[in-house]
C-alpha cells in the first residue's frame, strides 16, 4: 500500500514534468497577440445558429431531439480551455487542436445540454493558455485579460444583434466559467438583463463565496430547482478525493473601486456547491437513485490514439460521433462542508478515463449529470416564463 505522501510526491512531480512541457518559450510581450475575432462572422463561434456544429447532439435512445429552432431561450455559453502550445500566450482562432477539443468534445459534450430549449451561442475567443493557470503570474494575468475581452465583446454582441429581448442562460467551465464569473460581475449583475437571465451555470473553476459579498450585488445562489435569476456551480471529486489547494495557483478577478480590478488566489477560498441532483446547497446527500443518467461522448480515436495524447497540443483526429445512451444511477453526490461536490465512485470506464490527480473528476462535470442538468434548464426555464409573462419570445430571425 502506497502512503499517503509519497502519492501527494508522485503526482506533484508528474503534474510538474506535466506543465513544464507546455511553459511558453517566450513572455506575453515575446510574440504579438493573435488576430481578434470578428463575431460578425459565424465562423468565429463554436456553435451559431448560423453554422453548423455538434451542439446539435442529443442522447441515443431518449427520443430526445433538438429544438434549436425553435427554442423559447439562448444560451452563451463560454468553453473551457483547450490551448496547450508554447508558441504564445493565447490561442489563435484557427489553431486546429484547440479547436478540435472545442468542436468534438466540449461543444458536443457541455453545450448540447441546452439545445431542447435553447438557441446556442458559443464564441471562439483567443484563450489563455494552460500554463496561465499553473504558474503564469503577470504573463498569465494579461493572457486571461486578453481572453476576457474577446469574451465580453461576444457577448455584447449577441446581445445587441441576436437576443431580441429573448431570456438567455449563461454558462461555462474551467476557464470558461472564470470569464463567465466576470460577465455577471461587470455586465449583468445590477443591470436590467438580468431580469432575463433565466440561471447562470458556471461549472468547474471553484466560485468563491466571497464574491457574493465582494464582487456580485444583487445575484444570489439557487437555493431550489426552479429558483431564477440566480448562480449554480460545482466542482466534482471523488469521495476520497483531496482537492489540492497548496500547489493551486490558479487565480479570480474581483473588481475594486478604482475600476482596474485586482487577481487573488482561489486556493484558500471557500467555492459555491450547488448539488446538482437536488438543486440545493446543503449538505444532504443524493443518493443514485437520483441521478437520471450520465451521459459520456462516443467519440472515435485514430488507431494508436487516445485521451493521453489530447493534451500534447497537437490535433488528434478525434471524431464525436454522437451522445450515448443515458447510464441512470451512475453516481451519488453530496457537497460538503468545504464546498465541494463529491460523488461515489463511477462504474463505466469511459466517465474514468481523463480523471485528474486527487480523485479529481473535473472533466466529467457535465457528463456525470447530464441528464438532470437537461431536465433543470427545461424546469428552470419554465419556472421563468411563469414569471415573466411579458419576456419576448420572438425568434426574431431577421436579426439573427
Amino acid at each position: 500500500m502506497e502512503f499517503p505522501l509519497r502519492r501527494i510526491l508522485r503526482h506533484w512531480r508528474a503534474w510538474r514534468a506535466f506543465t513544464e512541457q507546455v511553459k511558453p518559450r517566450i513572455g506575453f510581450e515575446g510574440a504579438p497577440p493573435p488576430r481578434p475575432p470578428d463575431y460578425a462572422d459565424p465562423a468565429c463561434w463554436a456553435a451559431h445558429p448560423h453554422r453548423p456544429s455538434k451542439a446539435h447532439f442529443t442522447p441515443e435512445g431518449t427520443g430526445l431531439r433538438d429544438e434549436q429552432a425553435t427554442a423559447r431561450a439562448d444560451v452563451f455559453y463560454v468553453h473551457p480551455t483547450s490551448y496547450f502550445g508554447r508558441d504564445g500566450w493565447n490561442a489563435p482562432l484557427d489553431d486546429v487542436g484547440a479547436n478540435e477539443w472545442v468542436d468534438e468534445l466540449m461543444v458536443p459534450g457541455q453545450a448540447s445540454v441546452f439545445n431542447g430549449c435553447c438557441r446556442i451561442f458559443a464564441p471562439r475567443y483567443r484563450q489563455a493558455t494552460f500554463y496561465a493557470f499553473v504558474d503564469g503570474g503577470k504573463n498569465g494575468r494579461r493572457a486571461l485579460e486578453l481572453a476576457y475581452r474577446d469574451v465580453a465583446r461576444a457577448f455584447a454582441y449577441y446581445i445587441e444583434h441576436h437576443n431580441a429581448g429573448r431570456p438567455f442562460f449563461l454558462a461555462g467551465h474551467s476557464q470558461g466559467t472564470l470569464h463567465a464569473i466576470r460577465l455577471l460581475e461587470e455586465q449583468i449583475d445590477g443591470d436590467p438583463l438580468a431580469e432575463r437571465m433565466v440561471a447562470a451555470y458556471v461549472m468547474g473553476f471553484r466560485f468563491p463565496m466571497d464574491k457574493l459579498e465582494r464582487g456580485l450585488k444583487t445575484l444570489n445562489p439557487c437555493e431550489h430547482a426552479t429558483d431564477t435569476g440566480c448562480l449554480i456551480a460545482w466542482d466534482t471529486y471523488v469521495e476520497d478525493g483531496t482537492p489540492a489547494r497548496f500547489f493551486d495557483k490558479a487565480e479570480h478577478w474581483y473588481p475594486t473601486p478604482d475600476g482596474k480590478g485586482r487577481w487573488e488566489r482561489r486556493a484558500r477560498k471557500k467555492p459555491l456547491c450547488i448539488n446538482p441532483m437536488t438543486w440545493r446547497r446543503d449538505t444532504e446527500p443524493a443518493p443514485k437513485t437520483m441521478n437520471l443518467g450520465a451521459v459520456p461522448l462516443l467519440n472515435i480515436f485514430p488507431p494508436g490514439k487516445s485521451w493521453r495524447d489530447m493534451w500534447a497540443g497537437e490535433p488528434v483526429g478525434i471524431q464525436a460521433e454522437g451522445l450515448a445512451r443515458p447510464l441512470l444511477n451512475e453516481v451519488s453526490a453530496r457537497c460538503r462542508d468545504d464546498g465541494f461536490l463529491y460523488i461515489s465512485r463511477p462504474k463505466a470506464r469511459a466517465l474514468k478515463l481523463a480523471v485528474m490527480a486527487g480523485g479529481n473528476f473535473h472533466n466529467y462535470d457535465y457528463a456525470l449529470f447530464y441528464m438532470n442538468i437537461r431536465q433543470n434548464v427545461e424546469d428552470r426555464l419554465t419556472a421563468f416564463l411563469a414569471q415573466h409573462p411579458q419576456t419576448s419570445l420572438r425568434k426574431d430571425q431577421e436579426r439573427s
